[in-house]
């Protein structure tokens, strides 16, 4: 497709295509003719493109029923191109005729096909929340300063969080499973509700209810419908699941089960107080004893300008707490009365915490 918002000139369109045919054909045959071709105007590198791009997807979704349907109608399309006074001016060879009206129908159809099933993106700015619900009912929560990816194919529902945290709550269809990739991760369900969070380099994956599994972010999905065996009703769909490296062990949690995934440490499941997980939905931000340096990250997701911590010693420090979010100073003034730490606001609206000594207690008394 053409991204530069200049018009191509049909004629370089009809000649990409041509090419786009001879390549397939005899792709050793014309290579060198076809480099010629590409450097004569910069129009013909442009109109390749718009028509190698479409044709790659062609290649990629050459079993989907949208395509199918495409190849259909562009096959129509050119046959009643063949027969009109005005192609047959212009291109003498039928066979050649044929195949570039057919190229150039495919490759804009498939362009209008990307076009469809491009990902739609939701994000959330610092503060906000947004709640989405999607085409088949699912909907999403995005936290503050959150985005996610969605796209719908007729045999999958695929979303990606790439940053922040949301919450899912998944309407069932167990022919087509529900994923959500976050940090080379992938949380698959049919029918569920599960949260997902990425503070800094640590994932945690929170199942609220139903049943999740996750796997490596590679590893390909697709419905398990059991048939013809002894006493399984078709309605238990499981997925069946490829890709999965050797040495990974496919992961399945229960309700108010966590997984944390944290660099090259094992995983880590455990049973949590849920409620204390979705209490960013109800405006608060809950830690229990974990260091300062990642609760600032969560902080940051609701204020315009980041709380830092300006020292090792001070990161390291760990707090425990119920916040509101949003409420920077309220917090700087907590913190700042609780731990042995100092604020300071610098130019550009950030605040530093930085380690401040306890005074020296009095001298102890001397023993008679």
């Amino acid at each position: 497709m053409n991204t530069s918002g200049a018009p191509i000139a049909v004629r370089s369109l009809e000649q990409a295509a041509a090419w786009r045919v001879r390549l397939t054909e005899s792709p050793d045959l014309y290579r060198a003719d076809f480099g010629a071709w590409l450097d004569e105007h910069p129009d013909n590198e442009r109109a390749w493109r718009a028509v190698q791009d479409p044709w790659m997807l062609l290649g990629e979704q050459a079993t989907s029923p949208g395509i199918v349907r495409l190849r259909r109608a562009a096959l129509v399309h050119a046959h009643s191109a063949m027969r009109s006074n005005w192609l047959r001016a212009k291109l003498r060879r039928p066979p050649v005729r044929l195949a570039v009206a057919a190229v150039v129908v495919l490759a804009f159809a498939a362009g209008a096909l990307w076009w469809q099933l491009r990902p739609q993106v939701y994000r959330t700015g610092p503060g906000e929340q947004r709640s989405v619900r999607l085409a088949d009912g699912s909907r999403v929560m995005l936290d503050a300063s959150s985005e996610v990816t969605v796209r719908y194919t007729a045999a999958a529902r695929q979303l990606a969080l790439i940053r922040g945290q949301a919450r899912f709550d998944v309407a069932h269809n167990p022919l087509r499973p529900f994923t959500v990739t976050a940090d080379g991760r992938k949380v698959v369900a049919t029918g569920t509700a599960f949260d997902v969070n990425l503070i800094g380099s640590e994932l945690q994956v929170t199942l609220l209810k139903g049943h999740v599994v996750i796997l490596p972010a590679g590893a390909s999905v697709r419905p398990f419908v059991p048939v013809g065996v002894p006493g399984v009703s078709p309605r238990l769909v499981d997925v069946a699941v490829t890709g999965i490296p050797p040495d990974w062990q496919r992961i399945a949690l229960d309700p108010g089960e966590q997984l944390v995934l944290a660099g090259h440490a094992p995983p880590r499941v455990s049973r949590v107080n849920v409620r204390r997980v979705t209490a960013w939905q109800r405006g608060q931000l809950v830690f229990r004893n974990e260091t300062l340096a990642k609760v600032l990250t969560r902080i940051d997701r609701y204020i315009p300008e980041p709380i830092v911590a300006g020292d090792a010693h001070t990161a390291q420090m760990r707090i425990s707490g119920v916040y509101q979010e949003g409420d920077a100073g309220g917090f700087v003034s907590t913190i700042v009365n609780y731990l042995p730490v100092q604020a300071r606001e610098l130019g550009d609206g950030r605040v530093v915490l930085t380690y401040r000594p306890l005074p020296a207690g009095p001298a102890p008394l001397a023993q008679r």
